[in-house]
């Protein structure tokens, strides 16, 4: 989900509005700065070092640490917008296994990234095993939430199938170098998956900008 959502969460970043990081008073000690404010909710800087120093999002290739960073921040605008509605619902639970199945996977990936042991990745961002769980499991509750707020709006036609079997499936089929397409019977449960998932992400888009043009979002200058 987040991956259909990069385009448009690097420009509402962008676009958002932005106010300097306040300044200490001489002889104070900062414990943490606020990256973003959203609504009445804060995003801190210890968080997004957190996030970015496991990795919780892949990295895009050739993507700076400054470039990741505010990726990462982008998203968690997105998930405290979302999570605001779904406290309203009285939450979702994630099934622990499927949450601990994700955390390894993410583990997985991570440590083949950067040859190092789940641990130091751990250590050297300050977060702890129970930090990766929580974070992967807020993320699949707000995924959750999301999808069961707005797939039940969502309708396919016989129209949107034919449209798509004759455009982006042969589209996919001829690059892929196939030199005839299969029966549009054959193939029709299948599209009606790919349609309602492209369009089930555009209404996800659409609520998206709409919670973010309601909503106070701040986002401070590092």
């Amino acid at each position: 989900m987040f991956g259909v959502l990069a385009a448009w969460l690097l420009a509402a970043q962008a676009s958002a509005p932005t106010a300097p990081s306040p300044t200490p008073l001489p002889g104070t000690v900062v414990l943490d700065r606020i990256a973003a404010v959203v609504g009445d909710d804060l995003i801190f800087e210890s968080e997004l070092r957190k996030l970015t120093g496991v990795g919780y999002l892949p990295r895009e290739a050739g993507e700076s640490d400054a470039a990741y960073r505010d990726r990462v921040l982008s998203t968690r605008v997105v998930e405290v917008l979302r999570d605001r509605q779904l406290r309203k619902t009285g939450g979702i639970e994630p099934k622990r296994e499927e949450v601990e199945a994700r955390v390894a996977a993410l583990e997985a990936r991570v440590v083949k990234e950067r040859g190092e042991t789940v641990d130091a990745i751990l250590a050297r961002a300050g977060a702890t095993r129970d930090d990766l769980f929580l974070f992967v499991k807020r993320g699949m509750a707000l995924e959750s939430f999301v999808r069961e707020r707005l797939s039940p709006g969502i309708k396919t036609t016989e129209a949107d199938l034919r449209a798509y079997y004759d455009g982006p499936f042969r589209e996919e089929a001829r690059a892929k170098g196939l030199a005839s397409l299969p029966p549009y019977e054959d193939v029709s449960e299948q599209i009606r998956e790919l349609v309602r998932e492209r369009k089930l992400n555009a209404e996800i888009e659409r609520w998206t900008e709409q919670l973010r043009a309601e909503t106070r979002v701040l986002i401070y200058r590092r």
